[in-house]
């Protein structure tokens, strides 16, 4: 959303902003109208290690060019040749369609692809098989062609180029699992137009080509990069990809020729110009008497916030289609009931305003996506708005409605933050500074998801009858608890047979219920679904002994078993725990044979004050009353791939847990 705001921005002013002005410079053609690839077409020599490989990436040549093809017009012409052997099904399927997004105008300029079949034999691509989507798959509009003769043994190739809307900033991925034999990447511009640029994890560093003359050049090459499932399970997602970023940074042919352009500063003196523009002193009345409606003066700063936080989140909604000069007074917002995020932005400014609470605008980044750098001013990173309270040194994330204070996503946080306030200048004009500073973790005890299971046997029926609790706290319950009371109550029901159907396959839960989701209870008490259960799912007779199936009373567990290398770190989203209570009484003339099988006891140090994830089980007796405790926690969200196989056997001990049977025998 918010990066659709600033690409309209900046593509309104680019052609003013980066125009070459009164500099002289030669004009060659583009890049891409020299850029061929070979007549003739055959299989390239691959070695006998890389024959076994279900497919081989031969080249990905990427060409990235910012062209002026008016003397105040520019544009963005990228270009994408690659070769792919496939020696598998799976490769196959992936390489022998390819789809180009039409999004913001993007034309087309030119196709070609061929497939080589393992004796040789080439076949064109076939222009029918071209086809515009309107829609595809809810993405927007593609261009999708397929490739014939695509085979075993064989390869493909494709060449196209397209002509984007000018970005002042931009990414470049390597997210492919196969071995990537040569991969170059080239970024060129006007020679008053200055890139630069910054690789990640991995992906190859851009040089500055230095023979250029007509042209800016940046250009980066790698060989032979091995690749791996881009989906590693508690991997960052395509925060953990091969990456390059590059941005914009000056233009020479301007007046000031050495100032950063598009950096975090210029940004944050954008936006409070934009707030400070929009708000006229009716907002500020308006703003003024909302807050005296709510009467908050005996309140601490904390109930405060979160008392205006409520009362907006439940008035307003935020949407991307509802800008506009007209949708950004105070008045229309909550007239309307709906506004854009510069507008929420606007509402929270002015009513923290008139409460005399302090707050200071963040920006982040969703490090799922790609964490925040705060040593490369990039348009890229800004994406999520946060407000942070320096009196309580807290936050809230004023466009997510399913957000409350102290609990913003999970994944906006545990990184970097480019933090802002506002200054006056002049006479009461208003513009804004800023400083990149951390965003901390989440304590794992404020997140934590707990097991209540109270077991009575009924030897005769062959069942176990229990009272199930489970609770959800903080972002545990972040999926489901601020959206429970907005369910039908066919939605409810169902959505609660769900739960206990997913630790009881043959539960008929009755006097099931929920509690812990109105608004007053956000973040604050725990979400609770309890109910009783009568199930033959965890009571099985051998014999003449019981098999109580005590672990599975935990629920399914992540596991990680199969031992295999390790490429990226370990992200989990949020630091978490888990508690469980499983009681149970003896039936009278019955003993366990194997309690001793629930002590567990595995974590990541020997030295139990450096602990930061562990497992642990372990039971009490009580006469005839036997309490299993189960608790585990991740206090750390990362880990450096060296601590893999710790976090990996910490993982599996749940999953052992998951598989304890405990052995009922008479006496």
């Amino acid at each position: 959303m918010l990066r659709k705001v600033i690409l309209s921005v900046l593509i309104s002013c680019i052609a003013i902003s980066l125009s070459a002005q009164q500099y002289s410079f030669l004009k060659p053609d583009p890049e891409y109208k020299s850029y061929k690839w070979d007549d003739s077409a055959k299989l390239h020599t691959l070695s006998a290690d890389e024959m076994k490989l279900n497919e081989v990436i031969i080249k990905d040549k990427r060409i990235i060019e910012y062209y002026f093809v008016a003397q105040d017009t520019l544009a963005m012409f990228t270009t994408h040749h690659f070769i792919a052997r496939v020696n598998s099904d799976k490769a196959i399927e992936e390489n022998n369609t390819v789809y180009i997004s039409l999004a913001n105008d993007v034309k087309v300029i030119d196709i070609k692809a061929r497939a080589i079949d393992k004796d040789g034999r080439v076949t064109m691509l076939n222009t029918k098989n071209i086809k515009d989507v309107d829609n595809y798959q809810n993405l927007g509009p593609f261009r999708i062609f397929a490739i014939d003769g695509v085979e075993k043994g064989g390869e493909v190739e494709y060449l196209y180029t397209v002509r984007h809307q000018v970005n002042v900033f931009g990414t470049e991925y390597i997210n492919r699992s196969a071995l990537h034999k040569d991969i170059e990447v080239d970024l060129y511009s006007p020679s008053h137009l200055v890139f630069i640029s910054k690789s990640y994890n991995g992906f190859p560093d851009m040089v500055v080509d230095t023979l250029a003359t007509t042209k800016r050049h940046l250009a980066a090459q790698g060989h032979n990069i091995e690749g791996y499932e881009p989906n590693e399970e508690f991997s960052a997602g395509d925060g953990a990809l091969l990456r390059m970023e590059y941005t914009i940074a000056y233009n020479k042919a301007s007046n000031d020729p050495d100032k950063r352009l598009y950096d975090y500063n210029d940004f944050c003196q954008w936006l409070y110009a934009t707030l400070d523009k929009s708000t006229d002193k009716q907002d500020v009345k308006v703003a003024t008497k909302i807050i005296d409606t709510m009467k908050l003066k005996n309140l601490s700063d904390e109930d405060k916030i979160k008392y205006i936080e409520s009362r907006v989140k439940t008035s307003v909604q935020v949407r991307e289609d509802a800008g506009g000069e007209d949708a950004m007074s105070l008045q229309n917002i909550f007239k309307n009931r709906v506004c854009d995020a510069i507008g929420i932005m606007k509402v929270y400014k002015l009513l923290f305003d008139a409460a005399g609470i302090k707050h200071e605008i963040v920006m982040t980044s969703d490090r799922y996506n790609k964490p925040f750098d705060g040593d490369f001013d990039s348009r890229t990173y800004l994406q999520n708005y946060l407000i942070y309270f320096p009196t309580t040194n807290n936050y809230i994330a004023p466009t997510e409605i399913a957000s409350r204070y102290g609990f913003v996503p999970s994944d906006w946080i545990c990184e970097k933050g480019f933090f802002m306030h506002s200054i006056t200048v002049g006479k009461d004009v208003q513009t804004g500074v800023g400083k990149v500073r951390e965003l901390p973790c989440n304590d794992y005890k404020t997140s934590m998801g707990e097991i209540y299971a109270n077991v009575k046997f009924d030897f005769d029926m062959g069942v176990a009858n229990l009272h199930f609790k489970q609770t959800f706290s903080g972002y545990e319950a972040y999926s489901i608890q601020p959206f429970y009371t907005y369910l039908s109550e066919q939605d409810k029901k169902d959505y609660l047979n769900k739960v206990f159907q997913s630790y009881f396959p043959d539960a008929k839960p009755t006097n099931a219920k929920a509690s812990g989701y109105s608004e007053s209870d956000l973040y604050k008490n725990p979400f609770v679904v309890e109910a009783d259960i009568s199930t033959n799912s965890v009571l099985e007779k051998a014999g003449n002994k019981y098999l109580f199936k005590a672990g599975e009373l935990i629920g399914p567990q992540s596991q990680l078993y199969n031992d295999t290398t390790r490429h990226t770190p370990i992200e989990n989203h949020y630091n978490h725990g888990y508690h469980r209570e499983i009681s149970f009484e003896m039936p009278e003339g019955y003993k366990v044979t194997n309690l001793n099988a629930a002590n567990m006891d595995v974590y990541d140090s020997t030295s139990s004050a450096k602990k930061t994830m562990e497992f642990h089980s372990y039971y009490k007796v009580d006469g005839n009353k036997v309490i299993i405790y189960c608790d585990e926690y991740y206090s750390a969200l990362r880990y450096p791939i060296s601590m893999y196989q710790q976090f990996r056997t910490v993982i599996n001990a749940s999953a052992d847990f998951n598989k304890l049977v405990l052995f009922l025998e008479k006496k």
